[in-house]
């Protein structure tokens, strides 16, 4: 039985680190785009917001990993829980859907580029720009939706446990 202790204890252990490193790279990405770490201004092929929010969605995954390490497999039922997920999940998919309707339907010009790989062959160009704000936004859009009803749905899930 201890040996089963042990085991659960490393996951849990090991979960919370795996969602440290992404957090700190998250912060590291923060860091760089509030300009607390330098980086060449040329370099950003975004607003600084994006590459912020970029970071940002980083961050909230190594959280959300995190939690489920701290809470275990007995605490991940618990009000609390399931709160907190929700929380931290919705706030990860706005960040997240709003680069995608940054790319599809921000100010400014947007390259894109395509790649076809049939075997050992490989052909690359340049992507249509209307297509690739099309794809980008229309993904944005789709993570909204999505979001609604996942929302929806977990919200119900909270509210009917404990």
């Amino acid at each position: 039985m201890s040996n089963n202790v042990s085991q659960g204890q490393k996951s849990l252990l090991g979960g919370m680190i795996f969602g440290g490193v992404f957090f700190l790279v998250g912060s590291f990405i923060v860091l760089v785009a509030v300009g607390v770490i330098y980086a060449d201004p040329s370099s950003f092929n975004a607003p600084r917001w994006v590459i912020g929010v970029a970071g940002g969605v980083f961050m909230l995954a190594g959280t959300m990993v995190a939690l489920q390490g701290a809470f275990g497999p007995e605490g991940m039922q618990s009000k609390l829980y399931l709160s907190l997920q929700f929380l931290v999940g919705l706030v990860f998919m706005l960040l997240f859907a709003s680069i995608f309707l940054w790319v599809g339907f921000g100010e400014g010009e947007r390259e894109f580029s395509t790649s076809t790989t049939l075997g050992p062959t490989t052909t690359s160009g340049s992507g249509n720009a209307s297509l690739g704000r099309f794809v980008f936004g229309g993904g944005g859009v789709l993570m909204l939706l999505f979001l609604i009803l996942v929302s929806y749905i977990n919200l119900k899930k909270i509210f009917k446990s404990g």
